[in-house]
């Protein structure tokens, strides 16, 4: 037997400095017994808890070792299901940040997750292009269901009746019929890729968004129980002539027998669309936003509609119930009786008005809403006291939250405030420089924007210092100052007991790439785009800093 090879194995056992990660969506959750008051996050390979008001990270749902991509929240608000990069589905508990039950069925990444009603089962797609529904409750799988020829983008249940709505990449959306398992219908309206998919307040409409800058709407007709049982008898059954043209082509050869087969097979479709429901197209809602749609959400209610593309700008829509269209008609009807009026008075004929019902008069638009960086996720929610929240998770590492008043008939007067913002403890841009104390107590970190000192045992940033693009970093021997390099090739010195930019020196002509202590601990050397390695010493002067490079 050979010898084996030892190593030394490295693990992580710590994760600072992430608000929140953009390549998983942002929820509301329930903790405690409130609404509206804490978000979920994917960090990486972790979910935290945050607590809007307070600012602080309140849980952190543990992961292994691939990173989070899809949360979503049950309807009890007891449970968080975590869908993760490598095709894996984790449920964890709220109440103690454990998880008990693990699905795993997809090959690749997770890209949705949606509850039924009850919450007893789960719809998951991946990038994989299957869709599986989930039970939750005895912890198996139902079935899985295969259709989409790329990545699946959004999946809904129906609330009324056992049919689920999914949407993908590959510009279909189709409709599964969950009591036969499979695919009844398929929408075909779209050029590009569906991006989001919305069922309003009475399943009677639908919304689709794509890559420009068009919201499609779809009306959705239910056919009755009783039409149901008298349609297939009249559609399947084949009179004698038809069983005789059939003998003859079969005769005829194999392949128009074929192509016959197939055609049955297609008509048998349509019928079975025509007995479960029709969906026609009904309008459209234009964006101001002139890219591809990112997120396309409802609140729990399904009276609130938000979408955003890729800049800073999220648009709220509001779905109006039939008291207030029917009062909006009228105003319309009056105002058109008005101006016909006033035409015959000037001597025109004209004749009786007829208003016609638009998508525009059911759907409005509240507000818009500008965040501080470009948009990756949203999710709204209304408060017990009839106040909309919206949270966005941003880009650069940061969450905001939204708040307004929830009356959409004073749309022209609804104003949007920023109720709060989860900024500290995390960079706005990528972190270029690392560097330890000589005491092995804190830390620094450095970005585009900012350096930051952490305690390494809290894990918690004690000083925040603006500075330019840095690019390398040292602690000064006695750890009351740090010095650091930047893109523009100066030298900037900062004082961490004040938290103050003692001194700027322009060092060289490029970026300054590295910088290292000198063994005595007297002075350090840099390196620049300049071609050059330039050697420093510390001096003690008599100014309000104590020493100065």
């Amino acid at each position: 037997m050979g010898l084996t090879s030892q190593y030394l194995r490295y693990a992580a056992s710590a994760l600072f400095g992430v608000v929140a990660g953009f390549k998983c969506n942002v929820c509301y959750v329930t903790l405690r017994g409130e609404k509206g008051r804490y978000v979920a996050v994917g960090a990486c390979e972790h979910v935290f808890i945050w607590d809007t008001r307070k600012g602080e990270k309140v849980l952190i749902l543990r992961g292994q070792k691939q990173e989070a991509t899809q949360l979503r929240p049950s309807p009890d608000g007891l449970s968080l299901a975590v869908g993760y990069e490598d095709g894996a589905i984790r449920i964890f508990s709220l109440l103690s940040g454990e998880s008990a039950i693990t699905f795993n069925g997809h090959k690749a990444a997770v890209t949705v997750l949606t509850y039924d009603q009850l919450g007893g089962r789960l719809v998951s797609g991946s990038k994989d292009t299957e869709v599986i529904v989930w039970d939750v409750i005895n912890e198996s799988g139902l079935y899985r269901l295969k259709g989409h020829k790329d990545a699946v983008t959004q999946a809904l249940f129906l609330t009324g009746r056992n049919l689920l709505i999914t949407s993908g990449k590959d510009t279909l959306v189709k409709w599964w019929d969950l009591d036969t398992q499979h695919c009844f219908r398929t929408m075909v309206g779209h050029r590009t890729e569906v991006w989001g998919l919305a069922v309003l307040s009475d399943e009677r409409k639908i919304v689709t968004g794509s890559a420009d800058s068009e919201l499609r709407a779809w009306t959705v007709s239910y056919i009755n129980e009783t039409e149901d049982s008298e349609e297939p008898r009249l559609k399947k059954t084949k009179g004698p002539a038809e069983e005789a043209e059939e003998a003859e082509e079969e005769e005829a050869g194999a392949e128009e027998a074929e192509e016959e087969e197939a055609g049955a097979e297609e008509a048998e479709e349509e019928a079975a669309e025509e007995r479960i429901l029709t969906c026609q197209r009904y309008g459209s809602i234009m964006r101001e936003g002139r890219d591809r749609v990112v997120t396309l959400g409802v609140d729990r209610t399904r009276r609130f509609l938000a979408c955003h593309g890729t800049d800073s700008v999220l648009e709220i829509f509001c779905v109006l119930t039939d008291d207030e269209i029917s009062k909006k008609m009228e105003r319309k009807q009056k105002k058109a009786k008005k101006k016909i009026n006033r035409q015959e008075e000037e001597g025109a004929e004209q004749e009786e008005p007829q208003v016609e019902q638009t998508l525009q008069d059911e759907i409005v638009k509240v507000t818009n809403i500008k965040a501080s960086s470009k948009i990756k996720s949203c999710d709204l929610l209304v408060s017990a006291r009839g106040e909309l929240r919206v949270v966005v998770l941003l880009q650069n590492n940061s969450v905001e939250c939204f708040s307004m008043a929830a009356e959409p008939a004073q749309a022209a007067t609804v104003q949007c405030t920023k109720s709060c913002r989860l900024t500290l403890g995390g960079h706005r841009s990528d972190v270029r420089t690392l560097a330890f104390s000589s005491d092995n107590i804190a830390m620094l970190s450095a970005s585009a924007e900012s350096v930051k000192i952490w305690n390494r045992s809290t894990l918690q940033c004690i000083r925040t210092m603006s500075c330019d693009y840095a690019l390398c970093s040292v602690f000064v021997p006695g750890d009351r100052h740090v010095i650091v390099g930047t893109k523009s090739g100066k030298l900037q010195l900062f004082d961490l007991s004040s938290g103050t930019e003692l001194d700027a020196v322009d060092a060289h002509d490029g970026a300054v790439w590295s910088i290292t202590l000198s063994p005595d601990q007297r002075g350090f050397t840099t390196g620049g785009a300049d071609k050059s390695v330039k050697f420093w010493e510390f001096e003690l002067v008599n100014e309000e800093s104590d020493t100065q490079s």
